[in-house]
């Protein structure tokens, strides 16, 4: 009794005990507890099951939901026919360009989608400049149309491809080149030696990869909504079940917001799955000098990477150019002029301020909770707190944003806590949603600080929280560098959470942008000119970030 009391006495006195309580109810209030409220909401109406028999036996509600499979499919399909091969000539071979390349498809993950999709549609859309300039030259009138499945898929394969590529790229520059050596030696050409040999080597990487991809695809909100027309997928059927005209039906907005959490479950158990059992580890690994390739093989690396990048980000100078270009009454006029950027300084710059002081809030407290719980899991390892930590605070990322910002309204539309339509909401739902690359970012880099420089510290007189301050957090700095670049980023682009909870005067520069792109005749220079400014906000601190470390951007700002 006597140690059971003082074990018990010693875990109150320990300030990561009370920590990992406060991170454990803030996890329970803003992840669990919205998730149930939305299942609950599901199992509402005439009966327990009877959303869902609605929602699987309704036509609309099924095409929605074979839609965004399928969307899913095609877009990484094709992504990884794009990023696997590309991946592996930059890893096999030295070229000098290749860290610029390896830079420009990470800026590329950082690419607000919807950003993409309406630049997409003002190259090729009906009336689009590239058709329209091909009609010109040759006088042909194409019949492709950027538009529906095709346009859903074309732009979102070219969003989730870099995911893929950087992925794959770790995965092949990882490999022991021991084992293509010992291939090789023994007869096996270069393509059985690549078939048998380093793909399923790579496979945690492209795995990985594919799966992340996917779950963008499946999540992604702005592409199918500005270029998609009639063609449905599942979150565009939540945001119409959520904010219909008629009234609205929040019952199976919430039912296809399950299934959405479903579909995303069974994908991570099927990536988890996939690799577990199997070791794709070296005994040894040593790394060699790269071959230059020869001028037939160089000449087509950079003949390849050229395509892949201009197509990456012909949306983003398209954006650039029409910015400079007259619209008048939502007609745009073949004439240069900075009026847009007047008219945005002059008249629009609250966006810009609103989604600093909100990005700059959540970033802060991803940051803070990122790095003590990050320490939970990898120093402290609590044997109830940390596990269940360590599996809800990744719910997030698995969740699609517009689920997570159903969740909140029905959770935070009434009394005790009633903040629906206020800043707070957004900065708790951003807070928690890109939680999560906080936390990993952190928790890599302490597993790589040994436990005895902080245990010698307190040896000497230091208390933790000294020797935590002192030792391991400075130690650990590059990691939390990264975790809230990439949180900062993430959370300036996101639109699919914010869609459903912004209220005036809350709008940021995404909102700004989504409504232009969806009101006809609206001004669309002010909102490609909010758009360049939105990936300056992206890019310039990811440009930095980069000078010292690769960070990889896992998920869009769906």
């Amino acid at each position: 009794m006597n140690l059971a009391r003082g074990g018990r006495d010693r875990a109150l006195r320990d300030p990561w005990f009370w920590f990992s309580a406060i991170c454990v109810f803030i996890a329970l209030l803003l992840i669990v507890l919205p998730l149930t409220r939305v299942a609950a909401e599901s199992l509402g109406g005439d009966g327990i099951a009877a959303n869902y028999l609605a929602f699987f036996t309704k036509t609309r509600y099924l095409q929605a939901f074979f839609n965004s499979i399928k969307v899913v499919v095609l877009s990484t399909g094709f992504a990884a026919l794009i990023a696997v091969p590309f991946s592996y000539l930059l890893s096999r071979y030295e070229l000098g360009a290749k860290n610029l390349v390896i830079t420009l498809v990470t800026m590329a993950t950082a690419s607000p989608p919807f950003l993409g999709a309406y630049a997409w549609v003002m190259l090729m859309g009906r009336y689009g400049a590239l058709n329209r300039l091909i009609f010109y030259v040759t006088g042909l009138d194409l019949p492709f149309r950027l538009r529906g499945e095709s346009g859903v898929v074309w732009v979102i394969m070219w969003l989730v491809f870099p995911l893929i590529f950087l992925l794959s790229y770790d995965s092949f520059t990882g490999e022991d080149v021991s084992h293509r050596e010992a291939s090789m030696g023994l007869g096996a050409g270069r393509l059985v030696t690549f078939l048998k040999i380093e793909l399923p080597l790579a496979a945690p990487g492209i795995v990985t990869g594919l799966f992340m991809a996917a779950l963008d695809a499946f999540s992604d909100f702005g592409t199918p909504s500005i270029i998609g027309g009639e063609y449905t997928v599942l979150p565009t059927l939540v945001y119409g079940e959520f904010v219909s005209e008629m009234g609205g039906n929040l019952s199976m907005a919430s039912t296809a917001g399950i299934v959405m959490v479903l579909v995303s479950t069974i994908a991570l158990v099927g990536q988890r799955l996939s690799l577990a059992g199997k070791s794709f580890a070296s005994v040894s690994s040593r790394s060699i000098r790269l071959p230059a390739p020869g001028k037939r093989l160089g000449a087509t690396i950079a003949l390849y990477s050229s395509i892949v990048l201009i197509l990456s980000f012909l949306p983003h100078v398209t954006l650039l150019v029409v910015s400079l270009m007259k619209w008048k009454w939502g007609v745009l006029v073949p004439a240069f002029t900075f009026e847009n950027y007047g008219k945005l300084f002059a008249n629009n710059l609250s966006p810009v301020g609103i989604s600093f002081f909100l990005g700059g809030l959540a970033t802060l407290l991803d940051v803070l909770f990122g790095i003590g719980i990050a320490y939970l899991i990898v120093k402290k390892k609590y044997r109830h707190s940390t596990p269940f930590l360590n599996f809800v605070i990744m719910l997030p990322y698995v969740i699609p944003g517009i689920v997570l910002g159903v969740g909140f309204v029905i959770q935070f539309n009434r009394p005790p806590i009633l903040i629906t339509g206020t800043w707070l909401i957004l900065v708790l739902a951003y807070f928690i949603r890109k939680l999560p690359f906080s936390v990993k970012s952190a928790e890599a880099s302490l597993y790589q600080i040994h436990p005895a420089l902080e245990e010698a510290a307190t040896m000497c007189g230091a208390t933790p929280s000294r020797a935590f301050a002192d030792i391991t957090l400075k130690l650990m700095i590059g990691g939390v560098v990264t975790g809230a670049t990439l949180s900062f980023l993430q959370v300036m682009t996101e639109l699919s959470t914010t869609v459903i909870l912004y209220r005036a005067p809350w709008i940021t520069m995404p909102i700004v942008i989504f409504q232009n792109a969806m009101t006809a005749g609206a001004d669309f220079g002010i909102s490609a000119a909010m758009g360049v400014l939105l990936m300056a906000c992206i890019y310039i601190p990811l440009t930095l970030v980069n000078r010292k470390s690769r960070g990889i951007s896992y998920g869009g700002g769906y």
